[in-house]
């Protein structure tokens, strides 16, 4: 068995089983342990509990996305295109990452949350207001309060939860994993822009 296990390697073999994970709780730290080749015990010089390391991987996935999204968006030079490229993406990261996205917005944790992670969280939302900061004064030439894009972010990333909630549990109006996504990008950027145009 190994016994050189790292941090780093434990959290992403956690995030390589959780990914498509119907339930957080279906991969605990044993399992983790048995696919890394060590004995759980080892897992414990890292982590204080499972809980502990779902933190982790909560905000290691945070960095996947937004590292993500800033690359998805590289390519795209036309504004117009960029907005609609980044509620798609949301949408598409998403739905590429059940697992993920269970524990990044549904399933509870059942511990307090670590200030490092209320940190992380607030770093990746400034980021992606700054984002649509920038698409926006692109579009309108207008500058519009940074708080007021933060507002309307938080009520349009609620719409997708929804949505994708719905389609990951098998209720969602919309069957179709591709048609979803293109729905959600084009309802997304509906919203966004109708909530701030009555700020101009």
């Amino acid at each position: 068995m190994k016994k050189n296990i790292t941090k780093e390697q434990i959290i992403e073999k956690a995030l390589d089983l959780l990914k498509d994970s119907n339930d957080i709780r279906n991969v605990n730290l044993r399992e983790i342990a048995r696919v890394l080749g060590c004995a759980h015990t080892n897992l414990y010089n890292y982590f204080s509990s499972y809980n502990d390391l779902l933190w982790e991987a909560h905000i290691q996935i945070e960095k996947k996305f937004i590292k993500q999204v800033l690359f998805a968006l590289e390519s795209v030079h036309d504004s117009k295109a960029k907005l609609h490229k980044f509620f798609y993406f949301l949408a598409e990261f998403y739905l590429d990452h059940k697992g993920w996205f269970r524990l990044l917005w549904l399933d509870y944790i059942d511990d307090v949350r670590p200030e490092k992670d209320k940190i992380a969280t607030e770093e990746v939302v400034d980021t992606m207001v700054k984002i649509l900061e920038d698409i926006w004064l692109s579009i309108y030439t207008n500058a519009l309060n940074h708080e007021r894009i933060h507002a309307v972010l938080h009520d349009v990333h609620c719409y997708i939860i929804g949505e994708v909630s719905n389609f990951i549990n098998g209720r969602g109006l919309i069957q179709d994993k591709e048609l979803l996504e293109k729905h959600i990008e084009d309802t997304a950027v509906t919203f966004f822009e109708l909530s701030l145009r009555g700020d101009n």
